[in-house]
C-alpha cells in the first residue's frame, strides 16, 4: 500500500470516528437530557433511523391555534383583574409529588353517562353493521395523526363487524410520510387550507381542511387491500375536468359539475386497489377528501388536524355540513383534544375558558348530528422530565376533569386515557417498553394498539352496568410535576405585556405552549 493510500485510509478512519463520537455524544445528551431537544448526529438517517424515531409526529410545526389563542388571552386578562384585588392559590402547590386529584377519582377506562342509553344504542348499530354501512369520525389533534391509534381501533371493528379500507383521506397531508395503512403521495401545485389558518373561514368541514390545485397537480393512493368504492368529496364554483386512474388501468376523465355552497360527492371506481388523480389548475374548486370503503361494514375517518385545540368545529359550515351529514352519516363522533391546550407553564390555569369553547363546540355539533353518539377521549398522560425522573404535568388531570364534565353534561361516553395509561404504568413506562415516542406524548403503534384494545373492549364488551358508575373503585395516585418546577417553568405574564395587543382576534398567545 502507497503513502497515498495510507493518508487515505487514515482520513476515513478519522472521519468515521468523528461521526461515531457525534451520534454517540448527541445520542446520550438526547437520552439524559430530552428536555434540551439535542437532535441525534446520524448522517445515514436515510438508510438506518434514529433510534426511537418511530413515531414522526411534531417534525412540522403547525400554524398556532388562534381560537385558543383568543380565549387564553381573554382569561389571562380575567385572571389580572382578580388577582389585583384578591390573592389566588394552587391547589396543586404540595410538598409530594405523589397525590390524588379530583381526576383520581374518575373511573378508569370507559364510562357512559347517559346510564347506558348510548352505549345500548351504538351496540345495537354495529350489529347491524352487515346490512348497512356505520359510519365513524374520529377527530383530534396529532395524538391521533398518521393512524398511530385509528388503525387499531379501526381493524378491531371491522374484525368484528366487517368493512374494510381507511375511509377519509385528504388531498395532501403531513402525515402521507409515515402514514402505514394506506400509500398517499401527491405533488405538483397544490395548496392546503385549515382552520388553523382560518379559524372562521365559510367552508370547512368537521375534517378541519381542504386543498386546492393552483396548477396541475397529482395525488395517488395505494390500499393493502381493494375497497368496494373509492369516493371524492367536492365543492365547486365551475365545473372541472379531471383524469382518474383505476388499479394501473387506462386513464378516464371524470366531471365535476358546479356544485354552488353545497358539497358534492362522486364515485371513483369499485374494488380500487390504487386511485389516481391528475388535475389541473382549479382554485375555484375545494377538495376536502378520498373516501376508501367498504359498502357495509364499519367506516373509521380519521379527522386529525396536527395543533388543534378542538375550538374550530364551532365555526363549521352549517350548509357543507348538512350536505356531508346526508353523503356520510355519523353514528359516533369520537373527540381526542386537549394536549395542544395544557403547557408546562400553568400554574394556577383551571382551563375554565376551554370548557366554555367546547361547550359551544359540542352545542353545535348535536344540532348537525342530532342523531350521533358521541364518545370524548380524555387528554392522555403527558409527561415532562424534571431532576432525571418524569413527572405528569399538573394541567394533565386538571384538563380530564373538565372533558368529563363536558361528558357529563352532554350525556356522552367518556374514555379516561390518563387514567388508563397511568393503570398501566404512565407514560414513562409506554416509552421504555417502545409504546411511545421520548416526547412523551405521543403513541407508537404498538401504543395505540394497546390502547385501543381498551377502548374497544369498553365499547363491545364489557357489561354496561359495569359502565354507568360516577366514581372509580380504587383512587388513582398521580406522580404530578413538583410545583417548584413549573414554577421554573412558568412565563411570567405581566399586564404590560397583555396590554401590546387586546385584539381579540389576534392569533399571538399570552404564554407559550406547545402545538402537537
Amino acid at each position: 500500500m502507497s503513502r497515498g493510500d495510507h493518508q487515505i485510509l487514515k482520513s476515513v478512519l478519522l472521519l468515521l470516528a468523528a461521526s461515531g463520537l457525534a451520534f454517540g455524544v448527541t445520542f446520550t445528551l438526547r437520552e439524559l437530557f430530552p428536555s434540551l431537544g439535542v437532535k441525534v448526529f446520524n448522517p445515514l438517517s436515510d438508510l438506518f433511523p434514529t433510534p426511537g424515531g418511530e413515531v414522526a409526529q411534531g417534525v412540522d410545526t403547525p400554524p398556532e391555534d388562534p381560537l385558543l389563542a383568543e380565549a387564553m388571552r381573554r382569561d389571562s386578562l380575567e385572571r389580572l383583574e382578580s388577582e389585583a384585588t384578591e390573592e389566588v392559590t394552587d391547589t396543586l402547590q404540595v410538598d409530594s409529588v405523589v397525590m390524588r386529584t379530583a381526576a383520581g377519582l374518575i373511573p378508569i377506562g370507559l364510562t357512559d353517562y347517559s346510564g347506558g342509553t348510548a352505549l345500548t344504542r351504538l351496540r345495537e348499530i354495529l350489529a347491524a353493521a352487515g346490512d348497512q354501512p356505520v359510519n365513524v369520525a374520529f377527530l383530534g389533534d396529532s395524538f391521533i395523526e398518521g393512524d398511530i391509534l385509528v388503525e387499531h381501533f379501526r381493524e378491531a371493528l371491522q374484525a368484528r363487524y366487517g368493512g374494510g379500507g381507511v375511509g377519509y383521506v385528504p388531498l395532501t397531508s403531513v402525515t402521507a410520510r409515515f402514514r402505514q395503512t394506506i400509500k398517499h403521495r401527491f405533488s405538483g401545485s397544490w395548496v392546503d387550507d385549515n382552520a388553523l389558518k382560518h379559524p372562521r373561514g365559510s367552508h370547512f368541514l368537521i375534517t378541519g381542511s381542504y386543498q386546492q390545485s393552483v396548477g396541475e397537480a397529482e395525488v395517488s393512493y395505494e390500499n393493502r387491500h381493494p375497497v368496494d368504492r373509492a369516493t371524492l368529496l367536492y365543492s365547486s364554483e365551475d365545473s372541472l375536468l379531471l383524469s382518474a386512474t383505476v388499479n394501473g388501468g387506462t386513464p378516464t376523465e371524470v366531471s365535476l359539475p358546479p356544485t354552488g355552497d353545497n358539497l358534492r360527492s362522486v364515485k371513483m371506481g369499485g374494488q380500487v386497489s390504487s386511485l389516481r388523480l391528475d388535475l389541473p389548475q382549479s382554485e375555484g374548486t375545494r377538495l376536502y377528501g378520498v373516501c376508501m370503503d367498504g359498502d357495509k361494514g364499519v367506516r373509521v375517518d380519521n379527522m386529525s388536524l396536527r395543533g388543534s385545540s378542538g375550538l374550530q368545529l364551532g365555526s363549521v359550515s352549517p350548509t357543507l355540513s348538512s350536505d356531508l351529514h346526508s353523503i356520510r352519516p355519523y353514528h359516533l363522533i369520537v373527540l381526542a383534544y386537549g394536549l395542544n391546550v395544557v403547557s408546562p407553564k400553568d400554574l394556577h390555569n383551571d382551563y375554565g375558558y376551554y370548557y366554555k369553547g367546547m361547550d359551544r363546540v359540542l352545542s353545535r355539533l348535536h344540532e348537525i348530528y342530532p342523531e350521533a353518539i358521541f364518545l370524548i377521549l380524555s387528554i392522555s398522560d403527558r409527561g415532562q422530565m424534571y431532576d432525571g425522573e418524569v413527572y405528569t404535568l399538573p394541567g394533565v388531570p386538571r384538563m380530564v376533569e373538565v372533558q368529563e364534565r363536558l361528558a357529563k353534561r352532554y350525556h356522552a361516553l367518556f374514555f379516561n386515557t390518563y387514567g388508563t395509561i397511568r393503570s398501566m404504568g404512565g407514560i414513562r413506562s409506554f416509552v421504555s417498553k417502545g409504546w411511545a415516542a421520548k416526547d412523551y406524548t405521543h403513541l407508537s403503534s404498538a401504543g395505540g394498539r394497546e390502547l385501543s384494545k381498551r377502548l374497544v373492549q369498553g365499547l363491545v364488551e364489557t357489561p354496561i352496568e359495569q359502565l354507568t358508575r360516577q366514581e372509580a373503585e380504587t383512587p388513582l395516585e398521580e406522580a404530578l410535576l413538583p410545583t417548584q418546577a413549573v414554577r421554573e417553568e412558568q412565563t411570567t405574564i405581566t399586564a404590560d405585556t397583555l396590554k401590546q395587543d387586546k385584539n381579540p382576534t389576534t392569533q399571538e398567545s399570552t404564554a407559550e405552549k406547545d402545538s402537537i
